[in-house]
Order: C-alpha cells, then structure tokens, then sequence
C-alpha cells in the first residue's frame, strides 16, 4: 500500500500534468510562435489562468459541496434517475435520511486542487506582470 505522501504527489503531479496539458493546448491553438513577445506573455497568461481558475473552482465545489449546498439538487437527481431508468433498484429514502449519510462521509483530501490552481495563478500573475512592464 501507498504512503501518504506518495499519494499526495502522485495527485498533485497528475493534476498539474492535467492543466499543463490544457496550457498546452490554449498556447498551441495561438499560433505562439509567430506573435510578438508582448502578445506571447499574453498568450502565456491566459493559458496559466485558465487551468489555474477551472481547478480551484473545482475546489470551492468540492468546499460547497461538503457543507451541504448541493444536498438538495443531488437528492433531486439521484431521485429521478432512480425514477426514469427501469431496473434501478429504488430507494425509498428521505431527504432527512440522505443528508446524514453525506454528513457521516464528507469528501476529504482535495486541498491539492487549491495548490495546484493557486500555482497556476501565480504564474498566470507573473506572466501578466511582464506583460505590463514590456507594453509599458
């Protein structure tokens, strides 16, 4: 079995391998080569914020979710599937009754979605100060 530790870089190297991917993706659609070093820091912000933004965001998700703002709506959903598709073993639980199961097993060990996003930012800032200081 994994440590602790090895699993924390094994989700912090996948995440980060995620959003450079997505960097990646926005720099090479840019035609980055062939623009200016003023536009290229540009380029190089937007795709560092992009990344950065989606997985905090994500992250603030995972925080609303954990303190119940979601019970409602995925109650709801799970419901009606439960409902819509045939076979679906049905559950007659109350909403009461769903609430403290989530209650009872909150989500756990998604920080690393806020240091990678955060990191990400932070460079997205860095490449936006150089933006500013060479336009002037």
């Amino acid at each position: 079995m994994k440590s602790n530790g090895t699993k924390l870089l094994i989700k912090h190297l996948s995440t980060a391998f995620i959003c450079g991917i997505i960097a990646w993706m926005y720099i090479s659609s840019r035609e980055f080569a062939h623009v200016s070093k003023l536009d290229q820091y540009r380029i190089l912000s937007d795709a560092f914020l992009i990344p950065g933004l989606v997985t905090v965001l994500i992250g603030c998700l995972f925080v609303i979710s954990n303190r119940g703002g979601l019970d409602g709506i995925s109650f709801m959903v799970g419901r009606a599937v439960r409902m819509l598709i045939p076979g679906v073993k049905k559950k007659d639980e109350k909403y009461l009754d769903y609430v403290e199961h989530k209650r009872s097993n909150p989500l756990r060990g998604f920080g690393f979605l806020f240091s990678v996003g955060g990191t990400f930012c932070v460079i997205s800032i860095v490449f936006m100060i150089l933006f500013y200081q060479l336009r002037g």
